[in-house]
Order: structure tokens, then C-alpha cells, then sequence
């Protein structure tokens, strides 16, 4: 009798296509999608193994993406689990890196191992919707990220508490190890990458290129790895971010019906999300859907789905984030053992 066929080799169409629920769809895109990023010998190899699930997900299963702020695993539930699990109060960190992507997993991995680190986990999970750090902050029950600053997190925050301390850095790693103190349980959110490395190269043709150096100058130095090793003494420590980012000069559908293009550049811009103007309801009908609109809280929102960009004054983006497609959406998260 014949194996069933692994993750890994399951192809994309029947593992999107599926009639199973979407929680189980997600999970397993997830899953594939950490052995792929694992594995790709660069970034754009990484983007080219995305284009097809997008597509798929963009152009015939967007019912995916509507479902995906319910039924998608979130970092922020993995994150709560972690962060309560029994054995939490010996010692517990998070590291949140700002537009941590699943370009990085094997960089951080890699690196780790070089020095003898093995993770004790790697895991994919969901970003919020829209995929960008006002989303992220308000599911840990922050107004922003600022509210961090300096220990200064409110009640509201998720993982409050009078053992706890919070901060949000934005110094070179190494100047960031003097800021952790020598508390049980710490929760640092670090600007890197996001600010100001994609914003700062976001409009430059290659800057795709410039930030991957970068990024992977910065994962592999002793730098890193020194705030690293602070962070996880005495301390179990988790590594992840607030959502990935996307390439959009290697995006695979430029829209060209003009109609469109007016549309999208008249109402987005450059952006790939939106708030919706009650006064100006979207009111596009169009199969497949280029937007879908989320309710989070008292607000609505607009979102581009999958890999589309348009013309637009001063030009797309070459790195963006806040829309949905598998690499905004998806962010890696690594659990690393205590010193």
C-alpha cells in the first residue's frame, strides 16, 4: 500500500482546495510553508515558492483570507499559551521583532546552531488584520506599541504583572543588552527590522536586496546573539514578530485594467490597507475580490489580497506590508531554551 504523501510534498491546490474546515486548511499552510521557508536558498526563492498558494488563496479560495482573523493560528494565542504555560513563572522572554518574516526563520536558526543553540521549537503563526503593528499592539491589549516604553505597560496589557518588565528599544543590539534587567519575566518589542531598515529602503528598486543583506549581516552577528543569550538567562525565550513583509517588485499580478488601477490607486494609493470611509463605502463587485473588508473592533477595513499592485503616482512600494498575502500574513515563531 502506498504512503500517503507528506506535507512537504502535498501539493499546494488540493491542500487550499480542500473541503476540510478552515482552522485545519490554515494550520497546515502554515506547517508546509516553515518547511519551505526552512529550505529556500534565498529570498527570492522563498517569494517564487509563495506565488502559487497566493494566487490560489487571492484568485479561488479567498473565502480563506475572509475566515482567516478567526480561523488562522495567531501569535498572540501562541504567545498566551507560552507565556501562562505552568513552568512560565521560572522564566519567561519575548523577543518581538518588528516585520520579522519567514525570510529570517532560517537565518536566526542557522545562526543559532553555529553557536550552539538549538531551537526547542520552531512554529508559523498568523499576523492580525491588517498586517501591521497597530493591529498587533491593540490584540496584546496595548493603545500602541510606545505604551511599553520604559516598563511602563497599563493594566490592560495582556501580560501585565509586578514581576514584568516591558520595553521598546530601537538602539543597536549591542547597546540593548544594558537595558535588560535582571527580572523573571521580560517582554522587549525591538523596531528592527521594520524601523529602520524596510521603511528606510522601502521606495528603492533594490532595496528588496539591500534589506535581505542586512538582515542577514544583523541575524549572524554577535550583536544579535549577545541580546540574545541576555534575554534567555534564566529565562525561556521566544522570538517572533508582529507580521512579515512583502516584495511587491516581485509581485506576480500587476492589475492593468484601468478601470481597476483607478479604482485602487483613487482609494489606496500605494497602501495595501485601508480604513473604510462610511461616506464612501467600497463598492466594487468583482470576481475575484482585488479588496476584502474586515470589521475589527468599531472600525472597518480594506485589505488587498494576494500579490497585486498597480500603477500609481510615484510608483508601488518594493517592500510593503499591512495587506494580505502569505508573506505579511506569516511569521515565524522560534523558541529558544534558557541559560
Amino acid at each position: 500500500m502506498t504512503a500517503p504523501p507528506t506535507l512537504g510534498t502535498h501539493p499546494w491546490e488540493s491542500l487550499i482546495l480542500s473541503e476540510r474546515p478552515a482552522a485545519a486548511v490554515w494550520a497546515d499552510i502554515f506547517a508546509r510553508l516553515g518547511e519551505i521557508a526552512m529550505s529556500a536558498a534565498s529570498p527570492a526563492a522563498l517569494h517564487r515558492e509563495t506565488i502559487i498558494p497566493d494566487r490560489l488563496l487571492a484568485e479561488t479560495a479567498w473565502d480563506l483570507w475572509q475566515s482567516f482573523p478567526t480561523a488562522a493560528p495567531k501569535i498572540v494565542d501562541a504567545l498566551r499559551d507560552f507565556w501562562f504555560a505552568p513552568s512560565a513563572s521560572a522564566g519567561t522572554a519575548v523577543l518581538i521583532l518588528d516585520g520579522l518574516s519567514l525570510r529570517e526563520l532560517p537565518l536566526i536558526v542557522t545562526a543559532g546552531r553555529k553557536r550552539g543553540i538549538g531551537p526547542a521549537r520552531v512554529t508559523i503563526r498568523g499576523s492580525e488584520v491588517p498586517t501591521e503593528t497597530d493591529r498587533f499592539a491593540a490584540a496584546l491589549g496595548l493603545p500602541s506599541r510606545s505604551k511599553l516604553f520604559n516598563n511602563q505597560a497599563p493594566q490592560s496589557f495582556i501580560f501585565a504583572g509586578q514581576d514584568v518588565h516591558t520595553d521598546v528599544l530601537a538602539d543597536p543590539f549591542a547597546d540593548c543588552v544594558k537595558r535588560i534587567p535582571a527580572k523573571a519575566r521580560v517582554f522587549i518589542w525591538h523596531t528592527w527590522p521594520d524601523k529602520p531598515l524596510i521603511h528606510l529602503h522601502a521606495g528603492r528598486s533594490d532595496g528588496d536586496a539591500v534589506v535581505a543583506a542586512e538582515v542577514k549581516r544583523s541575524l549572524s552577528s554577535d550583536d544579535f546573539w549577545a541580546l540574545v543569550n541576555c534575554l534567555r538567562q534564566g529565562r525561556r525565550l521566544i522570538i517572533t514578530g508582529d507580521h512579515g513583509y512583502a516584495t511587491a517588485c516581485d509581485f506576480s499580478n500587476e492589475v492593468r485594467d484601468e478601470t481597476s488601477i483607478r479604482l485602487l490607486a483613487g482609494a489606496f494609493g500605494a497602501q495595501r490597507a485601508i480604513r473604510e470611509d462610511p461616506a464612501q463605502p467600497w463598492q466594487r463587485r468583482q470576481l475575484p475580490p482585488p479588496v476584502l473588508r474586515f470589521t475589527v473592533g468599531s472600525q472597518t477595513w480594506l485589505v488587498v489580497v494576494g500579490q497585486r499592485k498597480w500603477k500609481v503616482q510615484g510608483g508601488f512600494p518594493t517592500l510593503c506590508h499591512r495587506g494580505l498575502s502569505l508573506l505579511e500574513a506569516a511569521v515565524p515563531m522560534m523558541e529558544l531554551p534558557a541559560l
